[in-house]
């Protein structure tokens, strides 16, 4: 009877000291590792050469846009109706992504964080393909090749802002692209012992 109670202590005293190694593995690595590197020091140091960089830099694209399409506009005159159609085939692009400039900094006890602002187009173009006028009145009522096209790049610019404005791949792109240039930057500093984390700004 007293071994078989010796043996229960024995497997009972094995079991709770592998719960409590594996309970407090996590803690003891954040333990040694706050022991061994003074991690604020690090991160006070490298967030000043990432505000150098970033207030140094330009744009950082995530997003390409290229859209072929056709654009058409009636011209019309009061009692008359429709007196002449221009239809234009066009090509769009475009470059998306963020002002590295407005890229913010704020440093915690174990990370930095990166407060990104918000989408913007960094460049565009549009140009006609192929114009085709078909008008049956007076020219002067019409509107030019030109402000079509300048309308339409506005109504690109905008449709394209907001489809990726909220879109989790674009974030997920720029968080990415980000990342990977700060890593950059970084590099011949050392491993970092402290973790990047990114945020929209509110």
């Amino acid at each position: 009877m007293k071994k078989g109670r010796r043996w229960l202590m024995a497997v009972s005293v094995r079991v709770v000291a592998a719960l409590l190694i594996v309970f407090l593995l996590p803690f003891a690595s954040r333990w040694a590792r706050d022991l061994f590197f003074d991690i604020q020091g690090e991160i006070r140091t490298q967030s000043q050469v990432l505000t150098r960089k970033l207030e140094a830099s330009q744009r950082l694209e995530t997003v390409k846009v290229d859209e072929e399409g056709v654009l058409q506009a009636d011209t019309s005159v009061i009692l008359l109706g429709t007196v002449g159609t221009t239809i234009i085939d066009y090509r769009y692009e475009a470059s998306l992504g963020i002002d590295l400039k407005k890229v913010e900094l704020r440093t915690e006890d174990d990370r930095i964080v990166f407060l990104l602002p918000e989408l913007e187009v960094l460049t565009d173009s549009i140009e006609a393909l192929k114009v085709d006028k078909q008008n049956f009145w007076s020219r002067a009522i019409e509107k030019s090749t030109e402000q079509l096209l300048s309308e339409k790049r506005e109504a690109c610019r905008r449709y394209y802002l907001e489809e990726n404005e909220h879109s989790p791949e674009t974030w997920a792109n720029t968080v990415k692209a980000l990342e990977n240039t700060v890593c950059q930057w970084l590099e011949g500093t050392g491993e970092r012992h402290y973790e990047f984390e990114f945020v929209k700004k509110s």
